[in-house]
């Protein structure tokens, strides 16, 4: 299998795409950002996204992009995983919150 899609890179499958815990006042969620920097909003800030949305994150080049393995079985196995909703978890647990 080829390390990538022609015209796509794949941002859950570099190194630089990290995964962050965000405090939403009674709860926590799972976020995503770019240690490289390379997701800023339009005022240049930086941009975080949620976890549950990762495997659709996608660049058609990135200067910093470093794959750390094989793209197909990666995607794959991350969209079988990922949640399909946002999640919240209790920050005393870090458990899914129900409801």
């Amino acid at each position: 299998m080829s390390q990538s899609i022609p015209g796509k890179v794949y941002c859950a499958n570099c190194e630089h795409c990290k995964m962050i815990v965000s405090d939403d006042n009674d709860a926590r969620r799972l976020r995503v950002r770019c240690d490289a920097g390379m997701w800023l909003t339009r005022g240049g800030s930086e941009k975080f996204y949620k976890y549950f949305t990762v495997a659709r994150r996608e660049r058609e080049a990135c200067e910093h992009y470093a794959p750390m393995g094989e793209l197909e079985e990666f995607l794959r196995d991350l969209r079988r995983n990922l949640p399909i909703q946002d999640e919240r978890y209790d920050p005393q647990t870090m458990k899914i919150c129900e409801g």
